[in-house]
């Protein structure tokens, strides 16, 4: 019998502004720590702020997050989805990648609907339909993966 698959979301803010060596560095671990541990999803770095998606068996996504809830490297996390789902919305992605910025016309919606993800106004069935939403976005926007998406 096949278990549910796990999902988790959550946004934090970064610390101190990451330069692209730091990202690299967090996303070669993240990869490695994820695809042996059969977890798949989404890092979305936003301004100055992270959107993270995990998703696999339920004991995996959670040994995965507790290290990045003591992360020093970010702060006010906010998990906003943590529910069981009969399929991954990333399974093609040991972790898929994006940085977006303030002003790019592509992401602007989306960047509003993360932003106030968080700043804690989202309720959280709208906060589920991210997720799906996200998916969408880069089936459309990339062709099915993401730039960087691994």
């Amino acid at each position: 019998m096949n278990l549910p698959i796990y999902q988790l979301m959550y946004v934090s803010t970064a610390s101190w502004p990451l330069n692209t060596d730091e990202l690299s560095a967090i996303l070669d671990v993240s990869r490695a720590k994820n695809q042996r541990a059969n977890v798949t999803g989404l890092l979305l770095h936003i301004d100055q702020g992270f959107l993270q998606i995990l998703e696999g068996p339920e004991a995996a996504v959670m040994e995965i997050f507790r290290p990045i809830e003591r992360d020093r490297r970010h702060f006010g996390i906010r998990v906003l989805v943590q529910q069981h789902v009969a399929e991954r919305l990333f399974g093609g992605w040991s972790m898929g990648f994006d940085r977006w910025t303030r002003g790019e016309p592509r992401t602007a919606d989306m960047f509003k609907i993360t932003a106030d993800a968080i700043e804690n106004a989202i309720s959280p069935e709208k906060a589920a339909a991210l997720a799906v939403l996200l998916r969408s976005f880069y089936r459309i926007n990339t062709g099915g993966g993401a730039a960087t998406g691994r």
